[in-house]
């Protein structure tokens, strides 16, 4: 009988990440307040920021290598709990220290679930549509971040940054229940497997999944430090308000989504990954020239603000569609996509505090064009490696076929 797939699945699974993606950008609109509650300066508010990612940084891989071995929907559930547990204990945080903890912890939970979760994903698919259901997981981080976006004007006006995170942390436990009542679909990843030293050496002994991890990590640094800072620029140097700030930001994710279903159609027309990705940064460099040149009007800076967005999220799609081809199964590929995670979130946890240094250090704003070119060139280069490798593959089939 023909394994068919189930689209429900694969959305139950997808909804968890885009839970867990809201939660990495709750921290967004919500500075504003925790700088006023707590007396953050604007470095040690991008340290906050950039702690949700500090676990990814010291232990994404290894917890990939658990999600193989203990299984996916048992990782992905406990890594809900974990985000669960988290906002909970910020909900009490009466100081900075006790609301650093609670993102750690948010981090840790976050990790397990983005390294389980996709896997879920491609388990609950057919084996003509799992490279496609794991590449819609790109989708949850700007998914995510658009929905919390918007509702957060209406969130912090009841209840300040707590409403936002008590809405979080519901949307957690209805995510844990969704997923167990999709159990059995995601069955042949549930138990695990054990993988010996020698197993997972070889997996990540291929090179390419190293560079789509650069790849990845300069587009996460590019992204997550403008989603993190662009309300608090657009306080300070223009004086919008909260609301208005918060809708231009949940604008700028709203175009990442975009941008997102776009590289997922790049992937479907099997386009090629290291064109892809070295096209995307140097149109994104571009972009970053004209949001930072003083004569162009603020409208047309920020036109160019949303179409870097949109451009730079066709970029994790494409890397996602290389883990379903570089692991040797599905459930192994929590391996690979620690690995990537790891490295993703190695750019994100910098990102947000090197803005937040060479801006204090400045005095001025426009310094953060340094650090956003900086990634559009290791991004560049990371691509260049993809595509010689890649090519490089592809003749030696093509040989090996022609004798």
């Amino acid at each position: 009988m023909k394994e068919r797939t189930s689209w429900l699945a694969v959305g139950t699974a997808l909804a968890a990440g885009i839970a867990g993606g809201a939660s990495t950008a709750k921290i967004s609109p919500a500075l504003p307040f925790l700088q006023q509650e707590f007396g953050l300066s604007l470095i040690a508010a991008g340290w906050l920021a950039s702690m949700f990612n500090l676990v990814a940084v010291c232990g994404a891989l290894l917890l990939g290598i658990g999600s193989d071995r203990a299984g996916a929907l048992r990782f992905c559930i406990l890594g809900l709990s974990t985000q669960v547990a988290g906002g909970t204990l910020a909900l009490f945080a009466s100081a900075a220290p006790l609301l650093l903890l609670s993102r750690l912890i948010e981090g840790l939970g976050f990790i397990a679930t983005a390294v389980a979760a996709p896997v879920l994903m491609a388990a609950a698919a057919a084996p003509e549509h799992r490279r496609f259901a794991f590449t819609l997981w790109a989708a949850q981080m700007p998914v995510g971040g658009f929905l919390i976006i918007v509702a957060s004007p209406l969130l912090l006006g009841m209840g300040g940054w707590r409403a936002l995170w008590g809405a979080l942390i519901a949307a957690m436990l209805a995510s844990i229940v969704l997923i167990a009542l999709q159990s059995q679909r995601y069955a042949s990843v549930a138990a695990g497997a054990p993988r010996s030293l020698a197993s997972i050496r070889e997996s990540l002994a291929q090179p390419v999944p190293w560079l789509l991890g650069a790849a990845f990590a300069a587009c996460a640094m590019q992204f997550y430090t403008m989603m993190v800072w662009l309300p608090t620029y657009l306080l300070q140097t223009r004086g919008l308000g909260a609301f208005a700030s918060s809708l231009l930001t949940a604008a700028y994710v709203l175009a990442s989504a975009c941008g997102t279903l776009g590289g997922c159609w790049l992937v479907h027309r099997q386009a090629q990954r290291g064109r892809t990705i070295g096209v995307a940064f140097g149109v994104t460099a571009l972009l970053f020239l004209a949001m930072f040149a003083p004569p162009l009007p603020d409208a047309l800076r920020f036109v160019a603000v949303l179409a870097c967005s949109f451009v730079i999220s066709c970029i994790p799609p494409t890397v996602f569609g290389g883990v379903m081809r570089y692991a040797r199964s599905t459930a192994e590929a929590g391996s690979l996509q620690g690995l990537i995670a790891q490295l993703t979130y190695l750019g994100a946890f910098l990102g947000a505090p090197l803005v937040a240094t060479v801006v204090t250090w400045s005095g001025t704003w426009n310094a953060a064009l340094g650090v956003l070119l900086a990634g559009s060139v290791i991004g560049g280069l990371a691509a260049w490696g993809i595509h010689r490798i890649e090519a490089r593959d592809t003749r030696a089939v093509e040989q090996r076929h022609s004798a």
